[in-house]
């Protein structure tokens, strides 16, 4: 099972995205590709924010991925485990977000974490293979 980080939806769906062709074949090649709820919202937040694509057509391309990738809604546990554990980690600031996907992808038996962003994952996915595009 393959976790799928904001940075490879945005980079897969949006084809003028300058690593578009890397992360799509990442997207492509993942096994049981899936993410949460919340790195959907990130997405939609990326798309219409630094990328300023229009709001309906970046809700389009999102609503889109739910045919090719597994989505999930982070649970309350997620988000005790995530601050709970922050210290020990080193997690602090808008780290916390990626430690949330972290822990969701370790509470759903992920193998992998695919990210354009692998040191915001090292520490808080000690245990899981982190890939990069």
């Amino acid at each position: 099972m393959t976790f799928l980080d904001t940075g490879i939806l945005v980079g897969a769906i949006l084809k003028e995205h300058p690593e578009h062709v890397a992360c799509l074949a990442a997207f492509e090649d993942s096994m049981e590709p899936f993410t949460n709820a919340h790195a959907m919202a990130e997405t939609f937040a990326t798309l219409t924010g630094f990328y300023k694509v229009p709001a309906h057509h970046a809700a389009m391309l999102i609503l889109a991925l739910e045919d090719a990738v597994a989505v999930e809604a982070l649970a309350l546990a997620d988000y005790h485990t995530a601050i709970r554990e922050a210290r020990s980690r080193g997690v602090m600031g808008g780290g916390i977000y990626d430690s949330l996907h972290a822990t969701f992808a370790r509470r759903k038996k992920a193998t992998r974490i695919v990210t354009r962003n692998p040191s915001h994952f090292h520490h808080a996915a000690p245990d899981i293979e982190i890939l990069t595009p």
